[in-house]
């Protein structure tokens, strides 16, 4: 995809995995449209290039979802839309945890890129575009201090194979990118020994795939959970389930 005048949309862009995507992106020549629910942290993200648009949007709100299409339609479309925007909590289920802040999470990590996708598609099918889901190399081996996060990144792996078949033959191609352990806030209070991979390097392997036939991107760590999950699935649920918690 020649991405020079193209409008691509990243939800969680105003830091983190999102903003370094959006930042190769935007020098690729895209226009991108950053949307969180923080309005000042895209405000600021927003000054990091002049291809940047700030648009706050909380992928639980359809209405404003909604609103985000019809600017998007309004400049000619969306050709690219990233699926960005989660939250990871770490929590023992044997103790006092909020039901409430569970079911958000599902709410924010699973019907998040369900809604964007209702609402994005029918206008993505008239052109040339792309579809990315972020997921994660937990979707292949759950980590058990973050059961509601792993879980959501399993249904939204199986979900885009769903989705990629079904829109096989149709303008629109489907892409997961599926990210290690990377050095981002989400993840700051975890074990500051366990290996993070630079953001910069995951949105270098994320453009290599976006240029190519690549469909499911698996940089570091990820890849060898997938190998490991089908060569040895208990012995890698256990190796990755005994590292440091921090």
């Amino acid at each position: 995809m020649d991405l020079s005048g193209k409008r691509a949309v990243v939800t969680g862009g105003g830091s983190g995995i999102g903003l370094h995507l959006a930042r190769q992106l935007a020098n690729e020549g895209a226009e991108v449209t950053l949307t969180g629910r923080n309005e000042a942290k895209l405000t600021a993200a927003a000054k990091a290039h002049e291809l940047f648009t700030p648009f706050v949007c909380d992928v639980t709100d359809d209405d404003r979802i909604q609103e985000l299409v019809e600017t998007l339609d309004d400049k000619g479309g969306c050709d690219l839309l990233i699926n960005n925007a989660g939250v990871f909590q770490a929590f023992d289920m044997t103790k006092s945890f909020s039901l409430e802040q569970q079911l958000l999470e599902v709410d924010i990590d699973v019907n998040g890129p369900l809604r964007m996708v209702h609402y994005f598609l029918p206008g993505m099918l008239k052109r040339e575009s792309a579809i990315v889901n972020v997921s994660s190399g937990l979707a292949f081996v759950p980590l058990s201090m973050s059961p509601v996060y792993s879980a959501s990144k399993a249904f939204l792996h199986s979900w885009t194979q769903s989705l990629r078949a079904q829109l096989k033959g149709t303008s629109v191609r489907v892409i997961e990118l599926m990210p290690p352990l990377v050095d981002t806030e989400m993840v700051a209070e975890m074990d500051p020994s366990l290996h993070r991979m630079p953001p910069e390097t995951l949105a270098d392997a994320f453009m290599k795939g976006l240029r190519g036939s690549e469909d499911e991107i698996t940089p570091g760590q990820s890849g060898q959970l997938k190998l490991m999950r089908r060569l040895a699935p208990g012995f890698i649920f256990g190796q990755l389930n005994k590292q440091p918690r921090g």
